[in-house]
């Protein structure tokens, strides 16, 4: 985004709090002052501070600002965000990359809303995606896969996620089989992969990941049936991170797994790492599935990405994502 307002806002920044003139912009930049003055205010109407000193220039107090500009000059990717879609507001993100998608969008595209009105998880669950509080992103994948090996995808972007967290704040969230991240017992991220399947080879034509990480949140930000269930970074680790830091942070590590670590035969490296955050293995858990529901002890993740659980008699099941859901009786 070599926009004039942002060619503006990064020689602010260079000046290290100093002013800068007006003339001198309008100079370097080859443009009038009067262009100068309007980028200065499309800047200010984004939500950067700029302070305009008549007769002397222009100074740059900073900001945090979450703009598809501000997560593309964090970028340290060569595939995953370099077509970046970013949306004020749409109903979900993955159904806006997947039409991209059937447009052509190139592997590695992703769309980023700072709201979402029809954010949804696994088994059509709704996924709150309130404004300027969290990250609400979707990556397009053209991989050579099949089908089978989606839920591998998902178990990826799951440590992925779970890295940039750790590399931010130092604290990695738990994760609960297979999709949902946890800090402090609450729920602070979803994950939902979708895919379009050619019929007759089976083979996966794209993939959407859709990532929604809760970052800023307070307890009093959530609605009263989700209090004491979800909760954010903030609320987990005390730390505000910025959601163009987290976005462009995710990217990088998603890429550092899927591409640079040629999935899927890395798998055994993020499955280490999976496991180790997987708060639940060894302890008594509940399964929930369509026609059944019984209790179990979580044992393993199996190399397929699923889950490996004992049940009362003894016997050991291996559990796909799409068909159950695991309901912890408790987590003393």
């Amino acid at each position: 985004m070599a926009l004039t307002r942002y060619r503006i806002l990064e020689r602010l920044r260079e000046a290290g709090g100093e002013l800068v003139s007006g003339g001198e912009l309008a100079q370097e930049l080859d443009i009038s002052r009067t262009a100068v003055w309007k980028n200065i205010l499309s800047l200010q109407e984004e939500g950067y501070r700029i302070d305009t000193a008549a007769n002397k220039g222009y100074r740059f107090l900073g900001g945090e600002v979450f703009s598809g500009y501000e997560v593309e000059r964090r970028l340290e990717t060569h595939t995953v965000g370099r077509q970046l879609y970013f949306l004020e507001e749409v109903d979900s993100t993955n159904s806006y990359i997947r039409q991209k998608a059937a447009e052509g969008a190139p592997d590695g595209a992703a769309a980023i809303a700072r709201k979402q009105t029809g954010g949804r998880g696994r088994m059509s669950r709704k996924f709150e995606s309130p404004p300027d509080v969290g990250v609400y992103l979707t990556i397009l994948l053209r991989p050579r896969l099949l089908a089978g090996e989606l839920n591998l995808v998902t178990l990826l972007a799951a440590v992925a996620a779970s890295d940039a967290i750790g590399e931010l704040t130092g604290v990695c969230p738990d994760i609960k089989w297979t999709n949902d991240l946890y800090l402090g017992g609450r729920k602070i991220c979803g994950i939902l992969t979708e895919c379009a399947v050619e019929g007759e080879t089976g083979a996966v034509d794209y993939a959407a990941v859709g990532i929604g990480m809760n970052l800023l949140q307070e307890e009093g930000d959530f609605p009263p049936e989700l209090r004491g269930i979800a909760g954010s970074v903030l609320m987990g680790t005390g730390a505000r991170v910025s959601p163009a830091d987290y976005a462009a942070r995710l990217f990088r590590c998603f890429e550092r797994y899927f591409y640079d670590g040629h999935f899927p035969e890395n798998r055994e490296e993020f499955l280490a790492r999976y496991r180790e955050r997987l708060f639940f293995l060894g302890r008594e858990v509940m399964v929930c599935g369509l026609r059944e529901q019984y209790p179990a002890v979580a044992l393993d993740v199996d190399r397929e990405g699923r889950l490996l659980v004992r049940k009362t008699d003894g016997t050991v099941a291996a559990l796909n994502s799409g068909e159950i859901s695991i309901r912890m009786p408790h987590r003393g």
